[in-house]
Order: C-alpha cells, then sequence, then structure tokens
C-alpha cells in the first residue's frame, strides 16, 4: 500500500539531485570559471599599460622579440626619440588597486610581476639619467626579467602564451681566448691585421704570465705562453730570445720555456720577426745602425743561425701575417726600403724613395706603409704605388685593402687597392665603430647592450644577439679594426669573463 510518505521520497530526492547538481556547478564550475575569468581581465588590464610602455621604448616596429635587444637596436638607430617620454608609462608597471583574485598561483605570480616592475623602473632611471653608455646597465636584465614575469603570470592565470612583436635576432659566435683553464685579462693591440689576421700581445690570469695571441681569421685562436720568448709564425713550438751579447734559438715548451738550441752573437740587437719552421725559418732583427736578416735551421737537437749581409738602418717596421710573411720597412740615411719575406720566397728589396715610415700590414701579395703624407704599396711582382693622403692612420689590411681612418672622426674613411677613394662611414653607424672592409665596401661594426650592429656602405644595418657582454676593443683611441676572410668578420672584444672573438657572417 501506498502512503504518501512513499510518494514524497522520491519527489525529495529528485529535488535534492537538482539541488546539489546546482550547487556542485555553482561552486566547483561557475565559480571557479568566474573566479579565473575574473584574475584574466586582471591580467588583461595590466597587460595594456605594459603593451603601451613597451610600444614607448621599441617604437612601432620592434627590432627582436626580445625586448632588451630591440631597445638597443632603437637606441643604435638614428631616431630622435626622447627615452625620458616613457618614464610615465614604466613607472605604472606594478599591480596597482587590482582586487585578490583569489587564486594562489596568480597572487604569487602577480608578487614577481611587482619586484620585476620595481627593478625595471628604477633601472629605467638610471639608464636615462646617465649621460653615457653604462658599462654595466641594469635595464636590458630588469627588462627581460619583466618580460619572463609576464609569461608566468599568465601561465599562472591559465592563459595561451603569446608571441611578442619583433623578429628573434641571430646570434653571433663568441670564440674565447684562454690560456689552457685561465681567461686573458690584458691585451695590448699595437700592431695592424693583415691579411690573415693578427697577432698581439697579453696577460693571462695564470700568474699574470705573458702571452702571445695569434688571431686567425675565421679559425680558432692560438694561445701561447711567452715570457721572455718572441714565438714564431706560424709555427709557434720555437722562436728567439734576445740576451744582451747574444741572440738564442731554440724550442718552447707549454709554458713558454725556451730550450736554447742555437746561438748568434751579436750586441744590443731587438728581434723584429720570426717566422717559418724550426727546421727552416728566418729572423730578423736590428741594432741602433743595422737590420740584419738571418735564416734559421734546425734538427730537433741543434739549430744555426746564417746572416745575410747587414743594411744600413736608422729606423725600421716589421708588420706579420700569421700565415708566415713579414712586411720590413727601413730608412737609412737617404731613403726608404721595403722588403716582403716568405721563407722560400722572399722578395727582392724595394727602394721607396725618400719618405717616411710608419704603420705597415700586408694584403696577400702587397705590402702597405703609411708615411704620414699618404700611403704607398709595393711587392707581388708590380710596381710601387704611392698615393698623397695626408691627415690618415693606417687601420689595416685585408686579402686586398688597406684601410685608413682620418684623424677627424667627422670625415671618410680612405679604401686603398692600386687606387684609393674615400667613403663615409655608413648611415647610422657610431663614430666608434670597428670599420673593416668586405668586398670593396666599407663596413663598421659596434656593440650595445647586447647587440651587435653591422651597418653596410649603401645596404641596411643588420643586428646580431650577444650571447653575452661584448665591446670591441680599443686600438689607441680608435677601436681596432675587425678582421674578414670574405666569408666572416671577427671582432676583438672585452668579454665579461675575460677576452673574445665576436665572429658573424661577412654577408
Amino acid at each position: 500500500m501506498t502512503t504518501e510518505r512513499s510518494r514524497a521520497l522520491p519527489i525529495f530526492l529528485a529535488v535534492a539531485v537538482v539541488a546539489g547538481s546546482a550547487g556542485y556547478y555553482f561552486f566547483k564550475i561557475y565559480s571557479p570559471a568566474q573566479t579565473k575569468s575574473n584574475a584574466q581581465a586582471g591580467v588583461d588590464r595590466w597587460e595594456a599599460r605594459w603593451k603601451a610602455a613597451r610600444d614607448c621604448l621599441l617604437g612601432p616596429t620592434p627590432g627582436s622579440s626580445k625586448t632588451s635587444e630591440a631597445l638597443a637596436i632603437r637606441e643604435m638607430n638614428p631616431d630622435p626619440w626622447n627615452r625620458g617620454s616613457c618614464t610615465p608609462l614604466i613607472g605604472k608597471l606594478s599591480r596597482g588597486d587590482e582586487e585578490d583574485s583569489g587564486l594562489k598561483a596568480v597572487e604569487t605570480a602577480w608578487l614577481e610581476v611587482d619586484r620585476a616592475a620595481t627593478k625595471a623602473a628604477g633601472a629605467f632611471a638610471t639608464h636615462i639619467m646617465s649621460s653615457t653608455v653604462l658599462e654595466d646597465d641594469p635595464l636590458p636584465a630588469a627588462l627581460d626579467a619583466l618580460d619572463a614575469a609576464r609569461a608566468d603570470l599568465r601561465a599562472a592565470a591559465d592563459m595561451p602564451a603569446l608571441a611578442q612583436s619583433g623578429t628573434p635576432l641571430r646570434a653571433a659566435q663568441l670564440v674565447p681566448l684562454t690560456d689552457g683553464a685561465a681567461t686573458i685579462k690584458e691585451i695590448s693591440v699595437d700592431t695592424k691585421p693583415s691579411a690573415h689576421g693578427i697577432i698581439v700581445f697579453g696577460k693571462s690570469s695564470n700568474g699574470d704570465r705573458d702571452v702571445e695571441i695569434a688571431l686567425h681569421t675565421g679559425g680558432a685562436p692560438v694561445v701561447a705562453a711567452a715570457t721572455g720568448v718572441l714565438r714564431a709564425v706560424p709555427d709557434g713550438s720555437w722562436g728567439a730570445a734576445a740576451a744582451p751579447d747574444r741572440l738564442q734559438v731554440g724550442t718552447i715548451n707549454a709554458d713558454g720555456v725556451m730550450q736554447p738550441l742555437g746561438e748568434h752573437k751579436v750586441a744590443g740587437a731587438q728581434i723584429d720577426a720570426i717566422v717559418g719552421t724550426a727546421a727552416s725559418g728566418e729572423l730578423v732583427y736590428n741594432t741602433d745602425k743595422q737590420l740584419v736578416v738571418t735564416h734559421t735551421t734546425g734538427t730537433g737537437t741543434a739549430m744555426t743561425v746564417a746572416a745575410d749581409p747587414p743594411l744600413a738602418s736608422v729606423g725600421a717596421q716589421a708588420a706579420l701575417d700569421v700565415d708566415g710573411r713579414v712586411a720590413l720597412v727601413w730608412r737609412d740615411d737617404k731613403q726608404a726600403h721595403g722588403r716582403i719575406l716568405h721563407v722560400g720566397h722572399d722578395e727582392a728589396i724595394v727602394e721607396l724613395g725618400d719618405n717616411p715610415i710608419g704603420a705597415t700590414c700586408l694584403t696577400t701579395d702587397r705590402a702597405w706603409v703609411s708615411t704620414g703624407t699618404g700611403i704607398l704599396a709595393f711587392g707581388g711582382a708590380k710596381p710601387m704605388v704611392m698615393r698623397a693622403n695626408p691627415f690618415y692612420i693606417m687601420l689595416g689590411c685585408t686579402t686586398d685593402t688597406a684601410l685608413l681612418r682620418s684623424l677627424d672622426p667627422h670625415k671618410p674613411f680612405l679604401i686603398c687597392t692600386d687606387d684609393c677613394r674615400t667613403v663615409n662611414l655608413p648611415s647610422g653607424a657610431p663614430e666608434l665603430s670597428a670599420a673593416t672592409v668586405v668586398a670593396g665596401k666599407l663596413v663598421a661594426v659596434a656593440s650595445h647592450n647586447g647587440v651587435l650592429g653591422l651597418w653596410r656602405e649603401g645596404t641596411a644595418p643588420v643586428f646580431f644577439g650577444l650571447p653575452d657582454h661584448a665591446d670591441p676593443v680599443m686600438a689607441q683611441e680608435w677601436p681596432a679594426m675587425a678582421m674578414t676572410d670574405g666569408k666572416v668578420i671577427d671582432i676583438l672584444a672585452r668579454g665579461a669573463k675575460g677576452f673574445v672573438v665576436i665572429r658573424i657572417p661577412a654577408n
């Protein structure tokens, strides 16, 4: 028999199911979704301010999707943009008065955004108040940290990752210069690059020992200890040392210690160059009155030194290429002379007229000499070439050109083959750019806040990302000339932890 109570039970159960479903929907589905939606709306409101600040910093077409790189590119471009105009926008990148989202992960992410925004605002203030480029600018890292905090905030609010405007930069290669496990802490660039590279000297963090560094354009650097000795080029396993009354030649170990295997008696000699191998090489030295070319031979246990007739000299210059060639220029009391040495292929002496002699470098077949009033070239079975261009200083040589720079930074460069032509620094390139010549065109290179810019004569600039901080080194008052083999460009630079070679494509 059916009772009222039994008839009401199914109705009660149905109502309970409906109420339970509604409660489940409200508390488990609707309410969390609404909470998440509110949290996402707060992120959207903040991102509108973030985008306004980013647009102000980077302009309408950012040069990179990485904020720090895009800012560096904009600051390297000739743009009348006033960085200070972005200050109010940068100052509004904290969360502000947004209500608590109720989501622990989102609140944790907001704390990181606020920390990053505060650091970015302080770093920006430091950045714009400085009248010079900061060596340790805090802004690039602060901007990238803010971007990372933004990405984490979106993830915490269950929002999809968004790609930032701009294209990622190609990375430049950094080739470290090391003395074994030690870094190179000091380099002196007193020579000019030649066709295949440059020889420089420095000090290692390994006991402050002296090192000789052969930079082969496009190849691996060779760093070797050279304490009190001069290593040969390109075979650095042997070399020479000058004593008061003699020159000693012999093999040199990894610690820069020479095992003497032969000697040449001469007083007060200064070594200018050593090239070739221990079995067959050449050593050039000068005294206060003579320049002498010697020929060395070795058997592994002994070496002999045979000298050519001395040449009268009241001043001499020697330029080395890492392929083992030497360009000698010297003056007697009447005129200047020049000669290119390459073991087994020494060229004849060339008379250079009554000209002063200065900085010298080698292309693949000729030697170029700065005279103070111009530049001259000799060698390679070609007639001597002389061009009158006063007030230019020699930067160095590539495989086929000599590059000179005016003493006035606002005046053109000089590119010389058989003829010379003047060319202005490419538009937009900083005055203190490292320069070189690729395919006959002037190229300028400069770094700023993790970005390397390349400006080529007649084309738009190209930018590369630097994996670590690196700035081109100076050679006296100008940046050292960049080196190129036509395929890559190598720039000697000071990195965050020591010296490096920045290597980028030449084309």
